[in-house]
């Protein structure tokens, strides 16, 4: 608020130009010289100086209703201010597709309310085709942090938070699972991570009788099943429209296809696991970082520094980073 603001307050709460000035630490005749000022800017008289103590004109009392709305709002924001800076107050708003986004997203956010229940989380995470869309929220601020495997996106600052890997899954009566049996790997192995390094398969033409279920051709899982695979079979039930592989993993549950899946998404499954195998891919592809994706401008807010450390946080209490 204008320093000759605060003056015409002080005369109109003192209701006299000697004692607002003595409020003030300056001279009356100082005091007196900016109300005029202030009124020839306005084209107005604040005061009615005919009248004691000083009481207001019509116009006055507008201008200083006006200067009650500007300190009320001042007030607020220096409150949201201080809450935002003790996460008492704010929101936060975080983008994903994948699959793995579904999940550990809702873990992360789990901590992070116990930590901060005051902030407001906004999950911005489903099917929306190309993931440009969501680098497109991300840039617009529509999202505040994205969920993404991608680093190329040099606007942006992107921090490891998540590693998986990619597991190769087929129902034990799919045609062809039988013979690759012995080089399964059980569900119980996947769920606690032990297995050994002989146990990966380096050779994975030993699949290329296998039907797999396709993902869509803009997901980062088609791209790496492709460069692990080469040119796979297709099983005959396709899917459109679905980025993330929860029905990927239904229908191999049932038979149709084997999968690419994850080794954290395994962990979240325990429908007919029993009669599930899976099998580790000896190769690059197959390790996959997850990251959170955010814009340089918020290297000062701590809402999304915290929720960041807070999910850095739990993947490394789960063993997620190695």
């Amino acid at each position: 608020m204008e320093l000759s603001a605060k003056y015409a307050y002080q005369v109109y709460k003192e209701k006299s130009f000697s004692a607002a000035a003595k409020a003030l630490y300056i001279s009356q005749p100082a005091l007196s010289a900016a109300i005029s000022r202030l009124e020839k800017e306005l084209g107005i008289r604040i005061f009615d100086r005919t009248k004691l103590p000083l009481t207001l004109t019509s116009q006055g009392r507008i201008y200083i209703e006006s200067i009650e709305e500007i300190m009320a709002c001042e007030s607020d924001m220096h409150r949201r201010i201080r809450e935002l800076s003790d996460m008492s107050y704010g929101s936060l708003t975080i983008g994903g597709s994948s699959y793995t986004s579904y999940f550990l997203m809702s873990e992360i956010c789990g901590a992070f309310h116990k930590k901060y229940p005051k902030i407001k989380v906004t999950l911005d995470i489903g099917n929306v085709g190309s993931s440009d869309v969501l680098w497109d929220k991300l840039k617009n601020g529509e999202v505040d942090l994205l969920v993404t495997y991608a680093t190329d996106h040099s606007k942006y600052i992107t921090e490891p938070i998540f590693k998986e890997r990619l597991v190769i899954a087929m129902h034990k009566e799919m045609r062809g699972a039988e013979e690759l049996s012995h080089l399964a790997l059980t569900h119980e192995e996947i769920l606690m991570g032990q297995y050994s390094k002989e146990q990966e398969i380096e050779d994975l033409s030993v699949f290329n009788n296998i039907e797999f279920i396709k993902y869509s051709n803009k997901s980062d899982t088609a791209r790496r099943m492709t460069r692990m695979l080469g040119d796979f079979k297709t099983a005959s039930c396709e899917i459109k429209n679905v980025r993330h592989s929860e029905m990927h993993y239904n229908l191999m549950c049932a038979g149709i296809g084997a999968v690419i899946t994850t080794d954290s998404a395994i962990r979240q499954k325990q429908y007919n696991a029993e009669n599930i195998l899976f099998f580790l891919p000896k190769n690059e592809e197959s390790h996959r970082m997850i990251y959170i994706a955010r814009q340089h401008s918020t290297d000062d807010n701590p809402i999304v520094k915290n929720f960041i450390l807070t999910a850095k946080d739990y993947c490394a209490s789960q063993k997620a980073i190695k």
